[in-house]
């Protein structure tokens, strides 16, 4: 009867060691720990990096995977036509870049991750790319004066080295809409969050 009771605490011990844990709750949905981790792997695949599964990494990209969801449900909601458009271009590249199919198959198993994971996350950038142009970019105007003053800004501490003012509207025009973007999509997401319960489970990021 011992034997039996320890063979079943054995057991139970063994499942719960594969027992994958929540590690964030948003209203309804919920983020896991394997989630969390999966999305480090292929990010840093991506990036070229080696993956950071350090707490702190694992609570940025935990809120990254947040905001995904805050978009998801936008882009539900609101029916924005968001195409994802470039990614199996960008998808082929990346192919390139390993050298074909089987430096890229060694280097999934490097990363542990699948074919499918780098598709759905290339696919996703695109359409969070087109998200963004389409949502945001649309409300963005800039005045006349925050281009000169921004060109003059540069000059002062480029003095000699910069094209004329109009040579280098395009580029200053660029640069600062996407600064205005950035910080939209920010407030959107900042807004977004606090009509949301969000919980996290600490432990997971200790």
């Amino acid at each position: 009867m011992r034997c039996l009771a320890t063979t079943l605490i054995v057991c139970l011990m063994a499942h719960a060691e594969i027992i994958d844990r929540i590690a964030v709750t948003i209203d309804n949905r919920v983020i896991t720990e394997s989630e969390i981790e999966r999305q480090i792997r292929i990010t840093a695949f991506l990036n070229g990096e080696q993956p950071n599964l350090s707490s702190a990494n694992k609570r940025a990209t935990a809120d990254r995977l947040i905001e995904q969801v805050l978009i998801r449900r936008e882009l539900e909601s609101t029916r924005y036509a968001a195409p994802g458009s470039g990614a199996d271009k960008t998808y082929q590249e990346l192919k390139q870049k390993h050298h074909g199919d089987d430096g890229y198959k060694q280097a999934l198993a490097k990363y542990q991750i699948t074919d499918k994971d780098v598709r759905e996350a290339i696919q996703w950038q695109a359409i969070l790319l087109d998200f963004i142009e389409i949502r945001f970019r649309p409300g963005i105007q800039l005045p006349e004066s925050e281009v000169q003053d921004y060109y003059k800004q540069q000059l002062a501490q480029n003095p000699g080295k910069l094209p004329s003012f109009e040579e280098a509207r395009e580029s200053i025009e660029s640069i600062l809409t996407a600064q205005r973007v950035d910080n939209a999509v920010d407030r959107w997401l900042g807004q977004a969050r606090t009509q949301t319960r969000i919980r996290y489970t600490q432990e997971v990021f200790q």
